[in-house]
């Protein structure tokens, strides 16, 4: 019943570009869902860039270390999901 999907703002990148991701997600049942987590563990080629995370429901980002030379990151989301409603979160990281 959720439905994830991560776009980036570019198709092709250099060391160096910063990316903007946008990770949206639905909940496409009619029920609520509760403790959502979205998990994003990134490739070592991209530096997350502190502070540029946002959602646009309430929750807390976390990041831990991944062992591969950059980061997993949570997003917890604060409240249930109501049914056929979404909503995204946005962050950026630059290329190495």
């Amino acid at each position: 019943e959720l439905r994830i999907v991560k776009l980036a703002d570019k198709k092709v990148a250099k060391p160096g570009d910063v990316i903007t991701f946008t990770i949206r997600y639905d909940n496409l049942g009619d029920r609520p869902l509760h403790h959502i987590r979205i998990i994003d563990n990134l490739t070592p080629r991209l530096e997350f860039i502190e502070d540029s995370a946002e959602s646009e429901l309430a929750g807390d980002i976390i990041t831990e270390d991944n062992g591969e030379g950059s980061l997993v990151l949570k997003f917890i989301l604060e409240n249930a999901l109501p049914g056929k409603t979404g909503g995204a979160i946005k962050f950026q990281c630059r290329v190495r």
